[in-house]
Order: C-alpha cells, then sequence, then structure tokens
C-alpha cells in the first residue's frame, strides 16, 4: 500500500520540518539545498524523496554566533 505524506498533520515528519523552517525563515535565516538558495517547500520535497541517505544540515552563524544561514547537503551512502 502506496501511503502519501500529508504536509497538514502536524504529527507527521514532513509536517514538523516545513514549521522549523518557515520559523527560520521568518526569523530571517537563509535556507539552501546543496548551495542553491531555495524555500522551506523545496527543503521538505528534497528530504522527502531522497531515497538513500538523505540531508545533513550545515549551519552558518555570523561573528555573534547567531544563525543565518542554512545549507542541506546531500547524504549518500
Amino acid at each position: 500500500m502506496n501511503k502519501r505524506i500529508n504536509p497538514k498533520n502536524n504529527g507527521c515528519p514532513a509536517a514538523l520540518l516545513k514549521k522549523e523552517l518557515r520559523s527560520y525563515e521568518m526569523a530571517g535565516t537563509h535556507l539552501y539545498l546543496e548551495g542553491r538558495r531555495c524555500h522551506a517547500n523545496e527543503i521538505v520535497s528534497a528530504c522527502i524523496f531522497a531515497g538513500e541517505g538523505g540531508y545533513m544540515r550545515d549551519f552558518i552563524g555570523d561573528d555573534q554566533k547567531k544563525i543565518t544561514d542554512i545549507n542541506f547537503v546531500k547524504i549518500r551512502l
């Protein structure tokens, strides 16, 4: 049976990730996927359909240790 992921379901990992990433965006943090600037929805989709492996977060901060950017990097197994 093929289960579809409903991002509106609050207990769903995709929905939780989307909510987290949107809060980063609202705080002014830039999001990147493999070095390309993008929005939360694109990252959530990439993480859902990553296949083997997944994505690792690379947090980038400023001199005051505030997170300014998050880059999602594909992990290949």
